[in-house]
């Protein structure tokens, strides 16, 4: 934790809840605990009133409080899973609050101090004052407002969004951005619902095969009513506190594919953020699609002309601060406006992309011999990210767009699957076969890929480390299989 070198800054904006004479004594602060080691998982945010009983802590506060809250809120945890930020109202407004009290005398501030560059298991008196410490946990996480009376639990998963998609003026945000195309790029932020008996791995929505007509907001992921536009000032600004909080969690970019409206981009950005439990802001690009399975060429179109805009997306992204990484999904037909962006951005910005740590290509829905051709070259630079690439020769989408184009995709699995640098390609053909589905959303919907984009995302695991995946020869090279 480089508490020393951010504490000017960080002190600057703190929230006291005391009185001028003893500023130190009633501080309000956000806490997060985070641990996403197999059977470790462990992600929670709470409110922190934090109580000094002695001398002014200055600088000490942030490792005296994140400590305190270690030994007596989250035991379970290491000592480098808990992390302490000013108390802001998007990060920890919502959450409930505990209280800490620790004591101390001048005597301890001078012993930690002399401790403070050692790891944690050599501050003995830290240790023992965050030990001695009393503590209030948080009550029960009470449900958010909006939140039917019946529902047994019920989230709201924020999204920061940003589409070239022209604003229609309606002022309902599932009808607020049409099919048209516009020039502007349109920020802002939106709020998806995440129902009380939600299922890991699962978009839950209406089914005709349950008779649901509509969505139901205790049994679908739905969209909210209401959404805020926001200036590219405020959203860059919003969004990089919200990605340099606690430990830099950093931003997850999603790019949804074809065939998908506004609302329904916005409800898979929100079910894959949620399901993958990302510490960060959640942004979701999304291009104007018609959302109609029938408008495959005019989606082809839009996707097409759209890189320029998400080169500026990206561009914006890869400067919202020194340090903080950027994760990025990209889903079917959204690879190729992702890879064009990309590109741009390196021709404009090189190296650019050291601020991409995973970057994945779902069911990418882009011709292979393209990819080949046209981007390989320009992506594997000596600072490229890690890219993976998911494909299945069960993927119906994919499959007819190979016999539509005459030539073989990127997600097209099996024994062919595309083996090109700078790709960990792995076949999900074995595992996602539906009998009443497309099979084309298997990033987010089948739990085994699922848990291997976790591990992705989270502790940037090669293919050989992640315990789902073998490795296989196919007809050009060796790929990584999903274990049957």
């Amino acid at each position: 934790m480089r508490f020393q070198s951010l504490f000017a800054a960080w002190m600057a904006s703190l929230t006291f809840v005391g009185t001028a004479a003893a500023a130190t004594d009633n501080i309000l602060l956000c806490i997060r605990g985070k641990s996403f080691e197999p059977g470790r998982e462990f992600l929670q945010t709470r409110q922190l009133k934090f109580h000094s009983d002695g001398p002014d802590l200055g600088d000490l506060l942030p490792l005296m409080a994140s400590r305190a809250a270690r030994e007596k809120l989250w035991p379970e945890l290491k000592p480098e899973e808990v992390h302490v930020a000013p108390f802001n109202e998007q990060l920890c407004g919502n959450e409930p609050m505990a209280e800490l009290t620790v004591s101390y005398v001048a005597d301890d501030l001078v012993a930690i101090q002399n401790e403070r560059s050692r790891g944690p298991g050599d501050q003995p008196r830290l240790n023992a004052v965050a030990l001695q410490s009393d503590a209030q946990p948080a009550p029960t996480r009470a449900p958010p407002l909006g939140t039917p009376s019946d529902a047994r639990r019920h989230d709201w998963q924020r999204l920061y969004f940003v589409t070239t998609r022209q604003p229609t003026g309606n002022d309902t945000a599932d009808q607020a951005f049409g099919t048209a195309r516009s020039d502007e790029l349109s920020f802002g932020t939106v709020e998806v619902s995440i129902p009380a008996d939600h299922r890991w791995a699962k978009l839950e929505s209406p089914s005709l095969l349950r008779l649901e007509w509509d969505t139901d907001l205790n049994r679908h992921v739905k969209l909210a009513a209401t959404f805020e536009t926001l200036s590219v000032a405020n959203w860059k600004e919003d969004l990089a506190r919200q990605a340099t909080a606690f430990d830099k969690g950093g931003v997850l970019l999603f790019v949804h594919g074809y065939n998908t409206s506004f609302a329904a981009a916005a409800e898979r950005a929100a079910q894959l953020a949620y399901d993958l439990a990302f510490p960060g802001p959640t942004v979701l690009f999304s291009w104007p699609s018609d959302g109609n399975v029938l408008t495959y060429v005019r989606d082809e179109e839009q996707a097409r002309i759209a890189w320029r805009q998400m080169a500026e997306v990206l561009n914006h992204l890869t400067r919202l601060n020194a340090g903080v990484p950027v994760y990025v999904v990209a889903h079917s037909m959204g690879n190729r406006v992702l890879t064009q962006g990309l590109a741009e951005l390196l021709s404009k910005r090189p190296g650019a992309d050291r601020a991409f740590r995973q970057v994945v290509l779902a069911s990418p829905d882009i011709g292979e011999e393209e990819f080949r051709q046209r981007w390989v070259n320009e992506l594997n630079s000596a600072s490229a990210p890690r890219f993976t690439l998911y494909a299945s020769n069960q993927d119906i989408p994919v499959s007819l767009s190979a016999w539509l184009h005459g030539e073989r995709r990127l997600g097209s699995g099996g024994q062919d699957i595309a083996v090109l640098p700078p790709l960990d390609s792995i076949d999900a053909s074995a595992i996602t076969e539906e009998w009443f589905g497309l099979s084309h959303s298997y990033f987010g919907d089948n739990d085994t890929v699922m848990s291997d984009l976790f591990l992705v995302i989270h502790q940037g695991l090669e293919p050989a480390q992640r315990p789902r995946l073998v490795k296989t020869r196919g007809s050009r090279g060796e790929y990584w299989d999903f274990k049957r």
